[in-house]
């Protein structure tokens, strides 16, 4: 075979090409290293060169969870005392975060793309405005700074993160932007938004049981055809340890020595620098533009610097005529506030080199062209002395003191339970951790510290009940965690008969009502069809008829008669629509509507017209988006490893 290859030499073309492409694509290290997937979502695009050149995306547990846990806590903040774990902790609220994700990795991979990309000076503009860099109305460097600090991020990062967030809300934000409505669909919504109808009720008695008595077979045959409800939940009891950080010994204050030391090494953040506020002319020449060229642009730009020293000079006026900026153009050149970092280092240090405000530059070179740059307001910078931050450094010394201890306790249990991860009670004694016992509990309800969903979850996790391993860490708060200890496991089982005869006889009594019920009402309404009046059939039934005019979508009435009485058609002449309605698993109303009434809309002004169709059109723009998102998933394949949520 080898003297074939050799002879023919198209044969060792033929098997050469593929790997060389593969190893192209893929790279050598694919053929000898091996990966585990831990991912929770993966997003793959279309090919693009046979099966290779998709774009691909993963979202990683760790991201999920790191998301998934920030909104858990802007929940609890935000709903306080009334925040459910066990309802945040669900499987379809997982699934909605992490469906949000996918979209956004979804909207990015179309930017990148499509080739979408966000200027430096919109970037700066647009984090200016965030709120949570604002101190007293305005943006704050400092605050910026703390920010990023506390988010362990460079400026650089924060940066690119922005820049790629702009870039993929882009489509979106000018699909929901471009949205229209007409008039005429404004006034049809509205039409039946503000439509009332006229309504008869018959609140029908719950009929009695019937008379005959319930056997022993009958009994039985019941149970046995609803065995899945007649079962003891599954059970686990738990040895677990809490550490909660507010509950630790640690230091209270703090001496001068150490806070003066704080104050030393974190004296930059006391420190304001100067706020400067500047406007720019720009002349474009490309960055690798010609010596002619970029010898005319700049003498262009000499001349409206000159212009602009000129006594009397307004320099938002001639950056409106001249400037080729077509983002600050329009506001005379205005940039607002500019920062160290803001802007690239040959505009800045041009920028920070002029001392009073109303001064203007020579002409600066940066890849964009040519700036002419004023400097329109300079203010002071200033520095908070010790005695004016002892008490925040004091409290910040304590906090991570505290912090400290929690990390040390908690890290150390969790090293001497990695040692061996069957046993919690050793390594709790090691630590001088106390050891507590739960009762038995289910994975739907408990008391105590099983209350926590996230608790629950851990205990029922086939690693604790099954394989009786103790738990990671479960975070149940700030500096506050559970580790467990699965002690006891009951799996669900069968109830007996004998166990549960008074519970199968109360439940076969109410499906016997349920269907006796049903079946008066749809007798009743039977005959209603046929010409009988609700008002024969309301005292045969013991009843009154209750008359309802002008009855809006959000009366106040069960949803379900509500649900009903709008869903019935326009009634003929002298012949109401009817229906029923269930209120109950053995009541039931008849429901008949004699009269609709379209919205009136001559009681709308002009200006609230206005208002409704910009609402309007902007709900079409959501939906619009929401189609748009559709297309995108159906154009990418996307893979969700529940199990891993």
């Amino acid at each position: 075979m080898l003297q074939n290859i050799r002879e023919k030499k198209w044969i060792a073309f033929a098997i050469l090409v593929p790997v060389i492409i593969t190893m192209a694509f893929f790279g050598i290290d694919s053929y000898f290293s091996t990966s585990v997937d831990s991912y929770a979502a993966r997003i793959t695009g279309p090919a693009k060169l046979g099966i290779w050149g998709g774009q691909e995306q993963e979202i990683s547990q760790d991201q999920f969870r790191r998301r998934y846990d920030l909104l858990r806590q802007q929940e609890r903040e935000r709903q306080g005392e009334s925040f459910s774990s066990e309802a945040f902790e669900s499987l379809d609220n997982k699934r909605n975060v992490l469906d949000g994700m996918i979209d956004e990795a979804l909207l990015g991979l179309v930017a990148e793309r499509d080739g979408i990309t966000v200027g430096e000076a919109q970037v700066a503009q647009q984090l200016k405005e965030m709120p949570e860099f604002q101190a007293n109305g305005a943006y704050s460097v400092d605050q910026y700074r703390l920010a990023l600090a506390g988010q362990g991020q460079t400026h650089a990062q924060f940066m690119a993160a922005m820049r790629a967030d702009m870039a993929r809300r882009t489509i979106p934000s000018q699909i929901v932007s471009s949205a229209m409505a007409s008039q005429s669909e404004l006034e049809a919504f509205l039409s039946l938004s503000q439509q009332t109808r006229d309504l008869s009720l018959v609140d029908l008695p719950t009929p009695a049981l019937p008379a005959e008595s319930t056997t022993d077979d009958q009994l039985k045959a019941w149970y046995d055809a609803n065995l899945s409800v007649y079962r003891s939940e599954e059970t686990v009891a738990i040895d677990y340890v809490e550490i909660d950080g507010a509950t630790l010994d640690a230091p209270a204050t703090a001496d001068e020595a150490t806070l003066r030391g704080l104050y030393d090494t974190y004296k930059s953040r006391y420190v304001t620098a100067p706020g400067r506020v500047a406007s720019h002319i720009l002349v474009t020449a490309a960055a690798d533009a010609d010596a002619a060229t970029d010898a005319a642009a700049r003498d262009r730009a000499a001349a409206l610097a000159a212009k602009a020293r000129e006594p009397g000079a307004d320099f938002a006026a001639i950056a409106r005529e001249s400037s080729q900026d077509l983002g600050s153009k329009a506001e005379g050149g205005d940039l607002g506030a500019i920062a160290e970092g803001d802007i690239g280092p040959e505009f800045e240090a041009a920028l920070f080199a002029l001392t009073q405000a109303g001064q203007v530059t020579d002409p600066v070179r940066t890849p964009a062209g040519w700036h002419v740059i004023e400097l329109r307001e300079l203010t002071p910078g200033s520095e908070r002395t010790f005695e004016e931050v002892r008490a925040d450094l004091e409290a910040e010394y304590v906090a991570n003191e505290r912090e400290r201890v929690f990390s040390e306790l908690s890290g150390g249990l969790i090293e001497r339970i990695y040692k061996d991860p069957t046993a919690l009670t050793p390594a709790a004694e090691a630590m001088g951790l106390k050891v507590s016992r739960s009762q038995p509990f289910t994975q739907g309800q408990a008391d105590g510290i099983a209350a926590m969903a996230q608790v629950r979850a851990a205990a029922f996790a086939d690693a604790q009940k099954t394989e009786r391993q103790v738990s990671d860490a479960i975070e149940i708060g700030p500096n506050h965690v559970v580790v467990l200890h699965v002690v006891d496991h009951q799996p669900e089982a069968a109830l007996a008969f004998d166990d549960v005869r008074d519970r199968a006889l109360a439940d076969y009594n109410a499906d016997r009502l349920a269907k006796v019920a049903k079946a008066q009402a749809d007798a009743m309404l039977k005959r209603a069809l046929a010409g009988e009046s609700l008002e024969a059939l309301a005292t045969e039934a013991g009843r009154t008829v209750a008359t309802l005019a002008a009855t809006g979508r959000r009366a106040n009435l069960p949803p379900r008669i509500l649900e009903v009485a709008f869903g019935l058609s326009k009634p003929e002449e002298g012949k109401p629509s009817i229906a029923i309605a269930q209120i109950a698993p053995d009541r039931y109303a008849l429901v008949a509507v004699t009269a609709i009434t379209p919205g009136d809309l001559a009681t709308l002004d002009d200006a609230t017209r206005e208002a409704l169709l910009d609402q309007f059109s902007q709900a079409r723009g959501v939906v619009e988006y929401q189609d748009y998102v559709k297309a995108l998933r159906r154009q990418y394949t996307v893979k969700v490893v529940e199990e891993r949520l």
